[in-house]
């Protein structure tokens, strides 16, 4: 298991201060060798499965040109590939593979609720997706072999881009900044940067990317929030009827009352909340497919198949029943000033101030560790967190076992 991927001399401060969403910076591995989490074959598996998501890109030796195929894969299909040129790319690994995620264990300086997923690629010499940028951070991870990686320009959506191949590539990529990343190091990437990574030789990347909705997605996401309190019976009136200077003009008064009738639909902080917070814990895959939701790293079932009621539950976790977090679940909390809000997976659950402990130990980045043991007698003492225990169990975020 990796301990640490970030140099112990990495300045978090600093980092969020100078680079975060700034500027690309290059993160020159530590002491400590990086050791690959996942093989070349073990992630070929992955992209096998029917509900992993996977991509497999080719590019011509000259480099201008690149073929998309979405998996899953076959073994035919990865016997068939030529020796170079060509990139395989899994999403969401850390769902999958205990050791990827703890991958994830050094960013706590970045809120939980923000990362997205692991992406992992594996690349033959030549291989790579084409000069493009993101709309989010990532931190690129080097695993084994090598690779260079070239930034460019800021872009947007108005930046040039040729869509033949399903990637969306930039038309013109002009590099200002080069390296060659060895094992460990790490490349953030600010979203909008433009980039461009090819292998040397057979190579590993474990992108780490964030959540970043667009102002587009907020607008509607909270217009369709709002929508679900409106009925047909609440609709425009007239505040100040008169006399209109010209029966077809829109007087200044009732953009100001149309103003005031939307800012009040929206300044309301508590829909707000809730809105983001069941947005940003939505699962991106379903987690219920995930082969390690009932299992873990000895391999075994863990799921208590018994446990129908707060009795059942309770008398589990006497008999020493350990509390992890589905692989996939997405936790977040929020405190107002008479409850506390806990998200999973796009729901909210209103709670006690005094579940708060619970709250920030369900919020914690990762799954692969259980719930402190204190925690977990705590919440079997206390009638509202067992029963918060028990439906985040019955509803598939919670593995107990």
């Amino acid at each position: 298991m990796i301990e640490s991927v970030l140099p112990a001399e990495f300045d978090r401060q600093l980092f969020l201060r100078d680079y975060w969403q700034k500027k690309p910076l290059l993160i020159r591995a530590g002491e400590l060798p990086f050791v690959d989490p996942i093989t070349p074959e073990e992630l070929a598996g992955l992209a096998c499965e029917q509900e992993v998501e996977s991509r497999l890109i080719q590019v011509n030796s000259a480099q201008d040109s690149w073929q998309l195929r979405t998996g899953p894969f076959t073994e035919a299909e990865f016997e068939s590939l030529p020796q170079t040129h060509y990139s395989l790319l899994v999403q969401a690994v850390d769902h999958w593979t205990d050791e990827v995620s703890a991958l994830l264990a050094d960013f706590d300086f970045i809120p939980s609720w923000r990362i997205d997923d692991v992406m992992v690629s594996y690349a033959t010499d030549g291989g790579n997706v084409g000069p493009h940028f993101d709309y989010y951070d990532v931190f690129l991870i080097q695993g084994m072999g090598q690779k260079r990686w070239q930034t460019g320009a800021m872009c947007n959506s108005m930046t040039p881009r040729r869509d033949e191949s399903g990637l969306r590539l930039l038309q013109d990529f002009q590099a200002e900044q080069e390296w060659i990343v060895n094992p460990g190091d790490i490349l953030y990437l600010p979203p909008g940067v433009s980039h461009y990574g090819v292998a040397i030789g057979n190579s590993m990347t474990y992108s780490v990317g964030f959540r970043a909705p667009s102002h587009a997605d907020i607008a509607s996401g909270l217009a369709d929030e709002i929508l679900d309190d409106l009925t047909e019976d609440q609709r425009f009136v007239d505040v100040k009827p008169g006399i209109p200077l010209h029966p077809g003009e829109i007087s200044p008064e009732v953009v100001r009352h149309l103003r005031e009738l939307v800012m009040g639909m929206i300044d309301r902080p508590e829909l707000m909340r809730q809105w983001f917070g069941k947005t940003m814990t939505t699962p991106k895959y379903a987690t219920e497919d995930a082969p390690s939701c009932c299992e873990h790293e000895d391999g075994h079932d863990h799921n208590h198949a018994d446990i129908s009621d707060i009795i059942s539950l309770r008398a589990a976790l006497d008999a020493g029943a350990e509390v992890f977090k589905v692989p996939g679940s997405r936790y977040a909390y929020a405190l107002d000033s008479s409850h506390a809000e806990l998200f999973v997976d796009g729901e909210c659950y209103h709670c006690n101030w005094r579940l708060l402990t619970l709250l920030q130990a369900l919020s914690a980045p990762g799954y692969t560790e259980a719930l402190d043991p204190d925690v977990v007698a705590a919440c079997n003492a206390d009638e509202e967190a067992a029963q918060l225990l028990l439906t985040l169990y019955n509803r598939g975020s919670l593995i107990i076992g």
